[in-house]
């Protein structure tokens, strides 16, 4: 698969240390917009970021609780990642509530899976093809925005894709030893393989940390299926050396039977019987979806890899019906990336970023595809891939534009604010289209790509999102406390009634009572701060009434969209003062 006709400075970036140093830069760029800007977002990141808050907080570094409610669904390494991280800026910060410093282990996560993919790829395909591939990869769109966000899905990529990239090690090396039986290369069994096999046993470990039984399956459902089709097993060997199986317990165990004896087991059944086998009896919380959801995101989603999806497509089909070769490196990448893809096709509960894992090999498959296109002039791939591009690209402008909407102002100036950021979208689509549909050199295409992406992710995520402060209404209402003096304090309690939200817990303090207008109305005292929803308040001031209380309002309401659940809201600020003071 070598493109005949590289520009000598491609084969320089391709080499040695600056391959990775380009591709790590790359990642960080799609990955930082946002991340210092973007207030924490409902509802799992709140979630999770409050709860390592709270280990924090406490000291106990085992159970994972939000507020006095155990979370027992992911364990326990994300959590711990976060305290690390946050361990380290609170001397900086003097907080423990920024949440740019829980963002820190997804950027991470996001620059594992991008270098690992690269190391794959060196190991299955041309050195170019494999730095394209990973430059896809690193500016995707899904990989991006997950590696702004405090939460488990960009480090579990990380660590499965490290976990791939020395399963491709081990595979890579047999395929060179059975080419080249005289000198014996070096064998997958011998010393070389078993440390890979390690590395390999060691991500195990850590994925299971971070997010259950999400990086095994992978790992499994791709060994099954080259098993399957190969009929070939002695390069899997080296994972059957012992010590490999005992690091990947050893790294696990001791949490595990530490929430064990905490929790008297409730961690695990509650874990299985409530969040796991929901998902796969159905659409768990509503967040049902057909086969083929995530097929017909995928253009949007692996943006602005999309324009070589068709050629990656063709490239597929062409190594499957190919007669059976002793050794493909594409079926490697197509066990990784296909089985794992129609598992969560079929599983019921579909959210957008569950097929993450497999957009390594995705990615690969559209670098290696990039060269074998420009060899063979595959026409009809480059008119659908740039297709793909503008729909996909097109998306992303269009939710760009309406994001500006949430901005504050009137209809006229959202309607110049969406209008402008759809002009400079689509003339940065336009003329990206422009360069992939005449120019064939792969390097400059995916250099096209990849530097239209980064320009929509940091217009998106470090612009507009932050901007639109209607959408974020717990950091509103958190400024507004702020403003009127009332923020929760030892001597005074904070009363939220009719809004749920976790984001205002960790913008505020961990005490903060989410309650209902009767809890509320019975046990708030004199003096201390209440938030209420507009659509509790005439229920929270009769019972007020009823201990001869009053809710006495502070400026204006907090208006805005809680896209969590699709609702408008309208907060307003206050405290609980005697019935005599309103008169």
């Amino acid at each position: 698969m070598a493109e005949p006709a590289a520009p000598a400075l491609f084969e320089q970036l391709a080499r040695g240390w600056r391959a990775y140093a380009l591709l790590a830069l790359i990642a960080l760029m799609a990955a930082l917009p946002g991340v210092g800007r973007m207030p924490v977002l409902d509802r799992d990141e709140a979630r999770f970021a409050q709860a390592t808050r709270q280990m924090l907080e406490t000291g106990d570094f085992v159970r994972i609780r939000v507020q006095e409610t155990d979370r027992n669904k992911k364990p326990i390494g994300i959590h711990w990642l976060q305290a690390v991280a946050v361990s380290v800026t609170e001397p900086i910060t003097g907080r423990n509530n920024e949440i740019w410093a829980y963002r820190v282990p997804s950027v991470l996560g996001a620059i594992l899976a991008t270098l690992a993919a690269f190391w794959a790829g060196t190991a299955l395909l041309d050195r170019r093809a494999a730095f394209m591939g990973a430059a896809l990869l690193a500016s995707c769109a899904l990989l991006g925005g997950e590696g702004m966000i405090a939460k488990t899905d960009a480090v579990m990529t990380g660590f499965t894709t490290l976990a791939l990239a020395a399963l491709a090690q081990l595979y890579a090396n047999a395929s060179r030893s059975a080419e080249r039986p005289s000198p014996p290369a070096r064998s997958p069994q011998g010393r070389g393989g078993k440390w890979i096999a390690l590395l390999f046993w060691a991500a195990i470990g850590a994925g299971i940390l971070i997010k259950g039984p999400v990086t095994p399956a992978v790992a499994a459902l791709t060994l099954g299926a080259l098993a399957l089709w190969e009929r070939r097993f002695a390069w899997m060997k080296p994972l059957a050396w012992w010590p490999g199986p005992l690091l990947a317990a050893l790294i696990v165990a001791p949490w595990m039977l530490a929430i064990s004896i905490a929790t008297g087991g409730g961690f695990f059944i509650e874990a299985i019987a409530r969040d796991m086998a929901p998902k796969l009896a159905g659409g768990q919380e509503g967040h049902f979806g057909w086969p083929s959801y995530h097929l017909i995101l995928l253009p949007l989603l692996i943006f602005p890899a999309s324009f070589a999806l068709p050629a990656a497509a063709r490239l597929v089909w062409r190594s499957a019906r190919q007669p059976r070769a002793e050794h493909d490196p594409l079926r490697f990448l197509i066990a990784w990336a296909v089985p794992t893809f129609l598992l969560f096709e079929l599983i019921p509960t579909k959210l957008i970023h569950y097929p993450l894992p497999t957009y390594p090999a995705i990615a690969l498959l559209c670098g290696a595809a990039l060269f074998a296109s420009a060899r063979l002039r595959w026409r009809f791939t480059t008119i659908a891939g740039v297709a793909l591009f503008l729909l996909g690209g097109g998306a992303w402008v269009a939710i760009t534009a309406y994001t500006a909407t949430f901005m504050p102002g009137d209809d006229a100036a959202d309607f110049r604010r969406a209008l402008q950021s759809a002009l400079i979208g689509a003339g940065i689509l336009g003329g990206a289209a422009a360069v992939l549909a005449l120019v064939r050199l792969p390097l400059y295409r995916t250099g096209t790509a990849v530097l239209a992406a980064l320009a929509f992710e940091f217009m998106l995520r470090q612009h507009v999102l932050p901007e639109a402060r209607a959408i974020h209404v717990s950091a509103e209402a958190a400024a507004a406390l702020t403003r009127e003096r009332l923020t929760p304090r030892d001597d005074r309690a904070l009363w939220v009634v009719g809004y749920n939200e976790t984001s205002l817990v960790f913008l505020t303090r961990t005490n903060v009572h989410m309650t209902s207008p009767t809890d509320a109305g019975e046990h708030a005292g004199e003096g201390e701060a209440m938030l209420i929803e507009s659509r509790a308040l005439a229920e929270t001031e009769a019972e007020l009434a009823a201990r001869h209380l009053v809710f006495a309002r502070r400026g204006a309401p907090v208006s805005g969209f809680n896209y969590s659940n699709g609702d408008r809201v309208d907060l307003y600020v206050g405290e609980v003062a005697p019935a005599h003071a309103a008169d």
